[in-house]
């Protein structure tokens, strides 16, 4: 290119382009026909673009069983696990945890007997709770259809009725109906004689392990 331009010309304009180190461009590259379809494959140590201080999107980890914590009591619910717990029930956080004997799950409102009502209830002997919420226990087995499950239950604590003259207790405004199966059992009688324990462990024993499912409403428990 320098021999081609007069001399006062290639004075005036200075080095030539080829004097700076100048590569005439090429022509881009022509791809054969079977590699038009492929994808661009990124290197695979390419650097992550990390976003500005304060942007960060944390990583929310999947609702699983484990990370829910549930308690021991909370196993069998609806109809097999035991009262809610205190903790749970306000909003606030249980502190015992996984070992928890109280359920961690949702329940439905129940109505609370009064303080004369709680009173009663404390002084009834067992043939007074088992002739109260005998009859609430089979009929909460039926209209949750949890026959045959708990028939041998069932049969053993109407085995306990030892006295058939005892009279029920007048539960006034309380709809025992509201409570759960397995909470009616536990207030039939002051403290449950072994063998009805062990009916109820071996109950339990034979439900399917819990499993969460995520609705529109969030992650719920199902057996």
């Amino acid at each position: 290119m320098a021999a081609c331009m007069p001399a006062a010309l290639t004075t005036l304009l200075g080095p030539s382009r080829e004097s700076w180190g100048w590569v005439p461009p090429m022509a881009a590259p022509v791809l054969s026909q079977h590699c038009t379809s492929q994808p661009l494959a990124w290197p695979s140590n390419s650097h992550k673009i990390r976003p500005p201080p304060g942007l960060e999107v944390p990583e929310v980890a999947e609702i699983t069983t484990a990370n829910l914590r549930f308690g021991m009591g909370s196993f069998g619910h609806p109809h097999f696990c035991t009262r809610p717990c205190v903790h749970i029930s306000k909003g606030g956080v249980c502190p015992s945890g996984t070992t928890c004997a109280y359920c961690h799950f949702p329940h439905r409102a129940m109505s609370k007997p009064d303080c004369r009502l709680r009173q009663r209830l404390l002084d009834a002997s067992d043939q007074e709770l088992l002739a109260t919420f005998l009859p609430f226990i089979f009929k909460k087995a039926a209209t949750e259809g949890l026959m045959p499950r708990v028939d041998r239950l069932l049969q053993l604590l109407h085995a306990e009725m030892k006295d058939t003259q005892s009279d029920a207790i007048d539960l006034i405004r309380f709809r025992p109906m509201r409570m759960s199966f397995m909470h009616l059992v536990e207030s039939s009688m002051r403290r449950l004689p072994p063998h009805v324990r062990a009916e109820v462990n071996r109950i339990k024993s034979e439900l399917p392990p819990p499993v969460v499912t995520h609705g529109g409403a969030g992650p719920s428990l199902v057996l």
